[in-house]
């Protein structure tokens, strides 16, 4: 073999090595503009603007039907504090579909203790735009926030009232499942308490 055709053999190799390497990071990069294109919503913390916008949502009378009295107080007081640098009990967020607000979600980490020795999460939600009601989102809404803001946590807790038929049918679309129930004492009504495994919900996924 002689010198010319041992570089065009080199060559040829290298060729193959740089291609190689083109393809893997095309790869890369498919895989993480896929990732990140994966979920249709996102979902951030509420901010100071907000705070007018956040008022008048829980204001209206679809989310008043099922957030009032002593609750609504409450999650009052709290978008106060979570805004303001004090103590909040949870933190607020907020849901978009591309650059549009609206849904409202509220969640709290639970102490670890005997009855809940891993990382537990409770969450509550609304549905605030009148013209994203009835569109079957929620359950694709819930998976999504869960799995990109609580992907770590093993257990999601929600509680509805038990009268709240359309909510309670919702989580269990979700995957949520009922072990028990409960009188909330912020409104002294049957309410059931529903668990999700996000392992479970990772599965499912996959």
């Amino acid at each position: 073999m002689n010198l010319f055709e041992n570089s065009l053999i080199h060559s040829s190799k290298i060729s193959d090595t740089i291609l190689g390497l083109v393809s893997n990071y095309l790869g890369i990069i498919w895989m993480i503009k896929v990732t990140k294109n994966e979920f249709r919503f996102c979902f951030k913390p509420v901010n100071k603007s907000q705070h007018e916008l956040i008022l008048g949502w829980i204001h209206q009378p679809h989310i008043n039907e099922w957030l009032h009295g002593e609750g609504l107080s409450n999650t009052i007081k709290d978008i106060d504090q979570f805004l303001n640098d004090g103590e909040p009990w949870a933190t607020h967020w907020i849901a978009y579909d591309n650059e549009t607000p609206f849904a409202y979600l509220i969640t709290s980490e639970i102490e670890k203790s005997e009855e809940y020795p891993d990382d537990a999460v409770t969450l509550d939600l609304f549905i605030c735009r009148l013209d994203y009601i009835g569109k079957g989102l929620s359950v694709q809404m819930i998976h999504e926030f869960i799995l990109s803001q609580f992907s770590n946590a093993k257990i999601v807790l929600i509680d509805p009232e038990i009268s709240n038929e359309r909510a309670v049918h919702v989580y269990k679309k979700a995957g949520f499942e009922i072990i028990g129930e409960f009188i909330a004492s912020w409104h002294p009504v049957p309410h059931y308490k529903m668990q999700l495994c996000i392992e479970m919900l990772k599965n499912k996924k996959c």
